[in-house]
């Protein structure tokens, strides 16, 4: 406290110094009445908010009504008076607040990041007082600001630390929508606006533009030659930083330009109602959205598109639960009361298929719950179709807008010829990580199927350089070995080689990449952790190991949520490719093969838990059917405790994992 009262005393020095016509006097205003803002929220004497007050209204009387800084002191203004409402219930310190708030938003002049807080201030106090029709119209203009907040020209770890700024804005927005009546598709096309920004950014960069280069093509050359520029690697020279800056600046000319042509007007622009339905061609999305307003699902029909209240689904509740283990039956339970029952019941999806034509959902999840397995959701230990497993197959994304990007580049399946090239990589030993027993058993079973299937298999050195020269011509590539997710950083996650401490594979060097014109099959990535984000407050952009090789070009990727069974990998693995070998390697084959592997492995769990909820009474029996369980584990490749297959160094201690494990449930796809 005594280093903030010095703070003061030198901000009342800097401003009595500082003559009244002084271009600096109002930012040295402000930072007084910060001061005597930041001692009141600690000691809550009434007089240092008046004064907060008082000094904040002076430094916004000085400033320019074009100055850049004007919005952040004009929100630091609001917030005084709503804090001072607060306080004594004075509706006309609210008023002033709102006033404050919506002039500081509109703030043209100003930094978009500047506009961002008073906007959130904004739509806050609207939702607090259920004024929800100005709160939507805040929230609206707010996120309509996010993608200002990140110019093409910046790199990926500049629009990272940015966003972290609007983290659930998007989610509070679409909340608000439904609440102020809004329209479903309102919701959720300020969800597409405002989350994805990053991978959004990149796909749009790589959109298809054959539309435009027929009927303009002058501007659409003008367009590629820029967007090729920025889609570029990391920049080395100020001269490059300089050049993407201005083609940057160019882009967004051009991009305003199109969108004035007619048929063009909604160029790059969130889907539509119409392209939102088309998106579910193939079968409904179902997007998860949480927030402290209220949780629904968003469902997305050819037919329809519809809000289903959620009531058992609190945010409180989700970020309780991410603390501890998400695979546990407790959870899978929980989430499919919450979740997955409502919305399979709301599609009439409340029976296992008799015919074997099984539909098929799209999940997004928005928040934390993105970290939680709803594919997964069931009452397991039942004979009941009360699982996701039993009614339907599953698949998610990151957003709508991925989906639609990926279908527009649907390809043709694999055909069964030597042209068609599989790249195979076995990590069975990785420099200072645990060895892996069965990665190259699980390589040699698949190169197997594939040399079976009269398709080429390449095995390139184990460095990164050589396999991603091989991404480029090969239709799947199917890794086996130890998975990195970043503490802090989600684009230096990575899928460790031989030079993994000098040149490791990651998020990031998969953007230097782009294989949208060979459009490759599938990204198989048998590892720890590769769908996992830990820092949670990129969890809106979606940015993971799967969501790379998305970017890249791969049009299905399989992946995990967090750690998994090295031996166990093996079994998933080839079931998952004999089921695409019978299936044609059609597009449909994947998921379902994926759906089709976890069954299989759920089913052998409950035999198992049957047996041992049969023996428990006898404790001596039950030891001894546990030691010839385990054996039978060993030959099916099931159960054993050994090692996951996530990358802590030598000496790091592993807990060991449960017999019963339910090993099935970390596997995900992500795919059209």
């Amino acid at each position: 406290m005594a280093d903030l009262d010095t703070a003061i005393q030198r901000f009342q020095e800097a401003v009595d110094t500082t003559p009244t016509d002084h271009p600096d006097r109002a930012g040295r205003l402000d930072n007084l009445g910060v001061g005597y803002h930041d001692r009141y929220q600690r000691a809550g004497t009434m007089a240092d908010l008046d004064t907060a007050i008082q000094r904040s209204q002076e430094a916004v009387d000085t400033t320019p009504a074009d100055h850049p800084d004007r919005a952040r002191r004009l929100d630091n203004l609001g917030v005084g008076y709503r804090d001072r409402h607060q306080r004594t219930g004075s509706i006309a310190d609210l008023d002033t607040a709102i006033q404050r708030f919506q002039e500081a938003l509109d703030q043209s002049s100003s930094p978009v990041r500047d506009r961002l807080k008073p906007g959130r201030d904004l739509l806050v106090v609207h939702a607090k007082a259920g004024n929800w029709p100005q709160a939507y119209q805040a929230a609206s203009v707010t996120v309509s600001l996010v993608p200002l907040l990140t110019p093409r020209s910046l790199e990926i770890s500049d629009k990272q630390y940015l966003l972290t700024q609007v983290l659930d804005l998007a989610s509070s927005a679409a909340a608000i929508a439904l609440n102020a009546a809004r329209t479903v598709s309102n919701a959720v096309q300020v969800l597409e606006l405002g989350r994805g920004v990053i991978t959004g950014s990149i796909n749009e960069l790589r959109a298809d533009i054959s539309d435009l280069q027929q009927k303009h093509p002058h501007l659409a050359e003008e367009y590629v030659g820029l967007r090729d520029l920025l889609d570029t690697p990391a920049l080395t020279t100020q001269y490059e930083v300089d050049q993407r800056y201005t083609a940057g600046q160019e882009l967004e000319r051009v991009i305003h330009q199109i969108r004035r042509l007619p048929d063009f007007d909604r160029f790059l622009q969130a889907p539509s109602e119409d392209e939102l339905k088309t998106a579910a061609e193939y079968g409904p999305l179902v997007i998860v959205n949480v927030s402290h307003y209220r949780c629904d699902a968003l469902i997305i029909k050819k037919t329809q598109i519809q809000a289903l209240p959620l009531p058992h689904l609190h945010a409180s509740d989700i970020q309780d639960r991410a603390i501890g283990a998400l695979g546990k039956p407790e959870i899978l339970e929980w989430l499919w009361k919450a979740i997955a029952q409502p919305v399979l019941n709301a599609l009439e999806f409340t029976q296992t298929p008799s015919d074997g034509r099984w539909p098929h959902v799209w999940w997004i999840s928005t928040g934390l719950l993105a970290k939680f397995p709803i594919h997964a959701a069931g009452r397991h230990s039942q004979s009941s179709s009360d699982a996701v497993l039993d009614r339907v197959i599953s698949s998610y994304s990151s957003s709508v807008k991925t989906i639609i990007h990926s279908r527009r580049h649907r390809s043709r399946p694999i055909t069964a010829c030597k042209s068609e090239k599989v790249v195979l990589l076995a990590m069975q030993k990785t420099p200072k990580k645990w060895d892996l027993r069965f990665a190259t058993r699980e390589i040699n079973d698949l190169e197997r199927l594939c040399s079976s299937m009269n398709i080429q298999v390449i095995k390139p050195l184990l460095y990164k350089a050589e396999v991603l020269s091989a991404l480029s011509s090969c239709k799947i590539f199917h890794f086996a070995g130890h998975g990195s997710t970043h503490d802090s950083d989600p684009v230096e996650s990575h899928l460790l080689l031989e030079d993994w401490e000098t040149e490791p594979l990651t998020v990031a060097s998969l953007f230097e990449i782009n294989l949208q014109n060979q459009r490759p099959f599938l990204a198989y990535l048998s590892a720890c952790g590769t769908g996992r984000i830990k820092p949670n407050k990129f969890l809106d952009e979606g940015l993971h190991l799967i969501s790379g090789y998305q970017l890249a070009g791969f049009q299905h990727v399989i992946g995990t949520l967090w750690d998994v069974n090295d031996e166990s990998c093996v079994e998933i693995a080839t079931t998952i490719y004999k089921w695409m070998r019978d299936h044609k390697m059609s597009n449909e084959s994947v998921s379902e093969g994926l759906h089709h592997a976890s069954r299989c492995l759920r089913r052998k769990w409950i035999e198992e838990n049957s047996v041992r909820e049969a023996l428990r009474s006898d404790k001596g029996l039950l030891e001894i059917r546990d030691d010839q369980m385990a054996v039978q584990r060993s030959d099916s490749r099931l159960g054993k405790t050994r090692d996951p297959r996530d990358a802590k160094l030598y000496g790091e201690p592993y807990e060991n994992t449960k017999p019963n494990q339910l090993y099935w449930v970390p596997y995900v796809h992500f795919g059209i």
